[in-house]
């Protein structure tokens, strides 16, 4: 009975097991009190240069080699070049404040000569640790990267008006990539890869913020990466390729952007979204009748405003009809069968959203 209600696997654990706890809609990781939305790791791995951090760990292999007095500036940059990658940023902070301590303030005296001692042997397993977390983030970069372009190439993801979206587990079988989904590598190893994860359950929060979680402990990144992403596609969240900069970002559930909020390239400030919409929205008024003329009687009676011709309120209601009669006509002009009647159909919405009293006689009959 001692043990009831305690976390047996905290005892003795490592800094480099990560423990997370997986809600209903979010996670935690360590003691971080911040949830974490299901595939942000996901995403911040996909877009990340890891250039840099194998820098990092080179110069340490060199200065080890070469029994350099370097070495423990070298590890003190790679220490903290490790708790700067995803995941581990999130609840090492520790390592990078020791990371910016000058090294006469972290190992004093004679310690400096018997650390650097220390990092020349062999068994000092954390450059190790850090070199198989980077070489997971280039299999992941690789293999996730060309899953999630191959299951959703095509796909609806600015959804329209009357679109459906098509539900993520379909999309996945109907690409033929259900079966790379039982491996943390989604198909890499030819084996049955499964992530080695100790689990438990326990209640998070109080009163009625409480949820049942489930608390699991990695030992590496990929194995974290796959569960993440795994349980993300389970409630809807998944990385996307942002259409105008092709990053990622990550869409959430009930959520159909094909574009990113972060800046667009040489565009003064102006994000990927903002941009996307824009060009969206005109290419759209550009190409369909039923678009132009809407436009031009959106712009008309916004103009009665200005000239005090027509209140706020009576342009909202007016709008809001207009809005109705363009969709409706939308639906009868993609069916319309011959550009006669694509023709005729724009013709009578014309006449509908300029009549004197807007749109208060309703949608032509089709």
């Amino acid at each position: 009975m001692g043990v009831l209600g305690k976390d047996l696997f905290e005892l003795h654990r490592p800094q480099t097991n990560t423990k997370v706890e997986f809600g209903a809609s979010a996670y935690w990781v360590e003691d971080r009190p911040e949830p974490q939305p299901y595939g942000a790791v996901l995403t911040e791995v996909l877009n990340l240069d890891v250039a840099p951090f194998q820098e990092l760990l080179d110069q340490l292999n060199t200065a080890v080699q070469e029994k350099s007095g370097d070495v423990l500036r070298a590890y003190m940059e790679m220490k903290k070049g490790l708790a700067s990658l995803p995941l581990y940023r999130l609840y090492l902070e520790d390592f990078r404040v020791f990371g910016d301590m000058p090294v006469e303030e972290f190992v004093i005296g004679d310690a400096q000569d018997a650390f650097a001692a220390f990092m020349m042997q062999e068994d000092n397993d954390l450059p190790a640790f850090m070199q198989q977390q980077i070489d997971d983030i280039r299999l992941i970069q690789e293999r996730y990267a060309w899953f999630l372009d191959g299951v959703f190439a095509d796909a609806v993801f600015e959804k329209k008006k009357g679109q459906k979206k098509i539900p993520l587990a379909p999309m996945i079988c109907s690409r033929g990539y259900e079966a790379f989904i039982s491996g943390v590598s989604l198909g890499e190893n030819p084996e049955t890869d499964a992530p080695p994860v100790k689990t438990q359950y326990r209640i998070r929060g109080e009163k009625e913020k409480a949820e049942i979680v489930e608390k699991m402990y990695f030992d590496r990144l990929l194995d974290f990466v796959y569960v993440e992403f795994m349980k993300g596609l389970q409630k809807g969240f998944v990385p996307k390729r942002c259409a105008n900069c092709g990053r990622w970002f990550l869409q959430k559930p009930g959520a159909t952007y094909a574009y990113c909020t972060g800046a667009a390239p040489g565009q003064d400030g102006k994000t990927c979204r903002e941009i996307g919409a824009s060009s969206s929205f005109r290419s759209k008024v550009e190409n369909n009748d039923i678009w132009k003329v809407h436009q031009r009687a959106y712009k008309k009676y916004f103009a009665r405003i200005r000239s005090g011709l027509m209140t706020k309120g009576e342009f909202e209601v007016w709008s809001r009809q207009a809005a109705d009669l363009r969709d409706a006509a939308l639906e009868r002009y993609a069916r319309a069968e011959n550009e006669e009647e694509r023709q005729r159909i724009a013709q009578e919405v014309a006449e509908t959203l300029n009549a004197a009293h807007g749109c208060q006689s309703g949608p032509p009959a089709g």
